[in-house]
C-alpha cells in the first residue's frame, strides 16, 4: 500500500480512533503523518516545474551527474536548488538513465589483433588439434595476505586440462613452470621457461 494511500486510512478512521491507534494500526509513522500534511502534494508534483530544464540538461549533458546538473540548473534558473532535491528528481523521472556511456579507445593490442584479422587466429587453421598441441596462458593477479602474486596457466585447447603453471612476484615469461599430477613433458617456451618434475 502506498503511503498517499495509508495518509488516506488514517485521516478517515482518526475521528473515530484518535491520531495515535490510526497510526498504530495502519502502519504509518508519526512523522510522514506530519509531513504529509505540511507537503499535501506528491514530490515529483511539487518539483514539476524542473522537469523540462533538467531533462534538456540530461541531453545536453549526459555525462553530467546530479552535482553538475545541481549547478547547472542554479545558473540556468537563477536559483537556489538543494543537490538532494535534484539527486531524488532524477530517480523519479529516470534521467540517469538518458546517460550514454561511451567506449574506451582501442588499446594498442586490440588494434593490433583487429589489423591482423583472420590472421590473427593461428588456430583457425588447423584441422584438427590434438591434446597438448596448442596452449592457451594468461597471467591472473592473486591478492593474499603477503602481498599479489602473478599465476601463470597453461591450459590446453583441445581438452582444457592445465598441465602446468608458474606462480611469481611479477608477470614475465620466465618463470619456471609446474607440472600438475600425470603431466611430466610440459612444452616450453624457449630456453625461458623450464619443466620440472612433480
Amino acid at each position: 500500500m502506498s503511503t498517499a494511500a495509508k495518509v488516506e486510512l488514517v485521516r478517515s478512521a482518526q475521528a473515530e480512533f484518535r491520531l495515535t491507534p490510526a497510526l498504530a494500526a495502519i502502519g504509518l509513522p508519526r512523522a510522514t503523518w506530519y509531513y504529509r500534511l505540511d507537503h499535501p502534494r506528491p514530490y515529483e508534483a511539487r518539483h514539476a516545474r524542473l522537469r523540462g530544464p533538467l531533462e534538456r540538461i540530461a541531453v545536453e549533458h549526459p555525462e553530467y551527474g546530479y552535482r553538475r546538473t545541481t549547478t547547472e540548473l542554479r545558473e540556468r534558473l537563477e536559483v537556489a536548488i538543494n543537490p538532494k532535491v535534484v539527486r531524488r528528481l532524477h530517480q523519479c523521472w529516470g534521467l540517469p538513465l538518458l546517460r550514454r556511456t561511451h567506449a574506451p579507445p582501442p588499446s594498442g593490442l586490440r588494434q593490433v589483433i583487429v589489423a591482423a584479422g583472420n590472421r590473427a587466429n593461428l588456430l583457425a587453421e588447423l584441422d584438427d588439434i590434438g591434446p597438448l598441441a596448442a596452449l592457451h596462458t594468461d597471467f591472473t593477479e592473486l591478492t593474499c595476505a603477503a602481498g599479489k602474486a602473478q599465476l601463470m596457466a597453461l591450459v590446453d585447447h583441445a581438452s582444457k586440462l592445465v598441465p602446468g603453471w608458474a606462480l611469481g612476484e611479477h608477470a614475465v615469461k620466465g618463470h619456471r613452470i609446474v607440472p600438475t599430477r600425470g603431466h611430466r613433458n610440459v612444452p616450453t617456451q624457449g630456453d625461458q621457461l623450464t619443466a620440472s618434475a612433480a
